[in-house]
């Protein structure tokens, strides 16, 4: 007989597991802790996840949607270019990472140290590449757009997230500001 999933059970499951990959990191957060903070054995998790870093993923999307929802309606309350950039750069190398105890730093983790071929969903780059993209179009004048029309500058902005992400949690936190102040005066040239 089938096992019936029940959606209380999976968001125990991901609650649980919210809360320690955010105290603990991915890699020491372990399949049998989760189920025990859950209530359930690790034969009844993996009827709901598969593996643990699917488990991250459905866990660490919603996560950083909110958070990037969050930054775009920052950013968007301002009403310079300059002002925006600001607060969409602080808010992507700043401020995530440094939210729910170093919760950004899990996905890094768990990347670092899982097999290559291991199934993982592989949308979650591509996605925050597009909505960083439409924002910073949103956010550049017209004769900037150029810049980020194709993503690679969202793509470069994603790689180095996930090194603040690193740094943060090592306690290396740099002149934000200032790296801020050069990001700007890339992205909006000679004023």
């Amino acid at each position: 007989m089938a096992q019936v999933k029940k959606e209380d059970m999976r968001n125990a499951i991901m609650m649980a597991a919210f809360d320690l990959f955010s105290e603990r990191g991915y890699s020491s957060t372990t399949v049998a802790a989760i189920a025990k903070a859950s209530s359930m054995t690790v034969a009844n998790l993996y009827v709901y996840f598969p593996s643990k870093i699917l488990l991250l993923y459905a866990v660490y999307k919603p996560w950083l949607t909110s958070k990037l929802e969050e930054i775009e309606t920052a950013t968007m309350r301002y009403r310079s270019p300059e002002t925006r950039l600001r607060r969409l750069i602080l808010g992507l190398w700043r401020d995530i990472p440094s939210t729910d105890h170093g919760m950004a730093n899990a996905l890094v983790e768990a990347l670092a140290t899982t097999p290559p071929d291991d199934k993982k969903p592989n949308d979650l780059l591509l996605r925050v590449e597009e909505f960083l993209t439409e924002l910073l179009i949103r956010i550049l004048p017209e004769e900037r757009h150029h810049l980020v029309a194709d993503g690679l500058m969202s793509h470069l902005m994603w790689m180095a997230f996930d090194g603040f992400a690193i740094n943060r949690r090592l306690g290396d936190v740099r002149d934000m500001d200032t790296l801020t102040d050069h990001w700007i005066a890339l992205l909006l040239g000679d004023k």
